[in-house]
């Protein structure tokens, strides 16, 4: 299976979701599953510097966008492409992406 990149903050999203459709118990174990096939982009001092610095109008989305450059990630899988306007890499929902490798 081929590790994929994620910022530190997907955790917690990934989190909150589950968290509204599963027990805590059993989310924590969902988390960890994705753990194993995840590599970690860590959120530092000079992605928050670029992301107070940067015209998005989340904040959030700035430090994923800061890490998926960091990251050299080819693109990111967003709710919200809307708010990744400015992005120089590709954005995506999890529906298109689905499509694009042929699964959905």
């Amino acid at each position: 299976m081929k590790t994929r990149l994620f910022s530190a903050l997907s955790f917690a999203t990934v989190n909150y979701f589950l968290s509204k459709y599963e027990s805590r118990e059993k989310a924590k174990d969902l988390l960890r599953k994705f753990r194993i096939i995840a590599r970690i982009i860590s959120v530092d001092d000079l992605i928050i510097e670029k992301g107070l610095n940067s015209n998005f109008s989340d904040f959030e989305d700035s430090l994923q966008y800061f890490c998926a450059l960091k990251g050299e990630c080819n693109m990111i899988l967003t709710r919200n492409p809307k708010y990744f306007k400015e992005s120089e890499l590709p954005i995506m929902t999890a529906q298109e992406y689905l499509v694009s490798i042929g699964r959905k």
